[in-house]
């Protein structure tokens, strides 16, 4: 298995939101929200804490302790919003992917994304948690009228928002060369997923599909933090 990742700040924004992490089976982006420097504090809180994670034991549900996992940094970002008044209101998405085993689990929660590259093919792993998103499920907007949609950056869930936040969690079953992307709505805003697929199939490594991502992201605009996280797997 190789990983790699790379953050920008962009071509517009002043400040990067954004943060990841590359772990022993463990990956993670986050984009923060919240005044001044307060998303950039709620992004980082959610991957310090996430750092801190142990691989559950054989018996147990990798599944539960993801689930676990988030809801305790859920709680720690919106402790340190409601006692410091410098971060009222900041939270974070928050986008995980954990190996453990034969399988894939992905924890969620925010607009960022995880995808599955397979065969030729890519897969959504996740749903956006934002206005856009519930409108384009109930099929009143398209993709591409949601790149320009003037709510696009209103998130419907978001970690440390409220003292609880309903965690969506998944796994799949793990692909001898299955090649999977974590990425900011900075990233996958800017650049179409069919783009995506193509980057992810070609690269020849985690490094070039992320340095190649960002460019791509950055040519489109460089409008948002753009992070991106490879893992590529190259199992027997």
């Amino acid at each position: 298995m190789q990983a790699s990742a790379r953050t920008d700040v962009g071509l517009v924004r002043s400040l990067n939101e954004d943060d990841y992490l590359v772990g022993d089976g463990i990956f993670a982006v986050a984009d923060g929200l919240g005044g001044h420097e307060a998303g950039e504090i709620a992004s980082q809180m959610a991957i310090r804490i996430l750092k801190e994670f142990k691989m559950p034991p054989e018996d147990d549900d990798p599944g539960v302790a993801l689930t676990e996992a988030l809801e305790r940094v859920n709680r720690a970002v919106y402790r340190r919003s409601v006692d410091d008044p410098a971060c009222e209101g900041m939270g974070t998405t928050l986008t995980v992917l954990l190996i453990s085993g034969d399988r894939a689990y992905i924890g969620h929660v925010g607009d960022s994304r995880a995808y599955l590259v397979r065969d030729e093919k890519i897969h959504r792993l996740t749903e956006d948690h934002s206005i856009v998103g519930e409108l384009i499920r109930m099929g009143m907007l398209s993709e591409p009228e949601a790149r320009a949609h003037p709510q696009r950056n209103l998130l419907t869930r978001a970690i440390g928002t409220q003292p609880d936040v309903e965690i969506e969690v998944g796994y799949c079953k793990l692909g001898a060369r299955d090649r999977f992307l974590l990425c900011t709505d900075g990233l996958s805003g800017a650049v179409d997923d069919s783009e995506i697929l193509k980057v992810m199939a070609s690269a020849e490594d985690p490094k070039s599909a992320v340095d190649q991502l960002v460019e791509l992201a950055m040519r489109g605009g460089g409008r948002d933090n753009i992070t991106a996280v490879a893992v590529f797997l190259d199992l027997p």
